[in-house]
């Protein structure tokens, strides 16, 4: 393979994703988990990234949907944490968008309104739901389930 060039295989240990093999035709190790944490208030954005880091979840944040999309990667995140209530984008309509574009990853969604959003995300596939304010342990208790496990070797 030449240098700079870029191929995949599907990986079985891995739910059947594509890993990126390196020039000597190995494949990486099992890519890192990570959550997304989709949240337009700053210091809950911050909080909630310091309690999965504070658990050994490594955690990216966006302070909008449309900030998740212009960062997000190929490397797909295991979990989302998403705000229904987002200025532009909402959580539901970045749910849907990712559904329609890629493999759908967990969403756990937030939010401070208790109204019927929470049925309709449930209904379109959410794996959680929480009602600010919450507490992390719950939160992490509906991560931990979507993260890859570590590789066998």
């Amino acid at each position: 393979m030449s240098p700079g060039s870029t191929r995949f295989r599907v990986c079985p240990k891995m739910r059947g994703t594509l890993v990126r093999l390196e020039d000597n035709g190995n494949p990486n190790d099992q890519p890192e988990s990570w959550v997304g944490i989709v949240e337009d208030d700053p210091s809950l954005r911050a909080a909630l990234a310091r309690a999965l880091r504070g658990n050994g979840i490594r955690a990216e944040t966006f302070a909008s949907a449309e900030e998740f999309l212009r960062r997000f990667v190929s490397d797909e995140p295991d979990c989302i944490v998403l705000d229904i209530h987002l200025g532009g984008m909402s959580g539901l309509e970045l749910q849907a968008l990712l559904g329609s574009i890629r493999s759908d990853p967990a969403i756990i969604f937030i939010t401070g309104h208790d109204d019927l959003l929470s049925q309709r995300a449930q209904y379109h596939g959410a794996s959680g739901y929480l009602r600010k304010p919450f507490d992390t342990n719950t939160l992490i208790d509906l991560i931990r389930p979507h993260l890859r496990a570590p590789a066998l070797d």
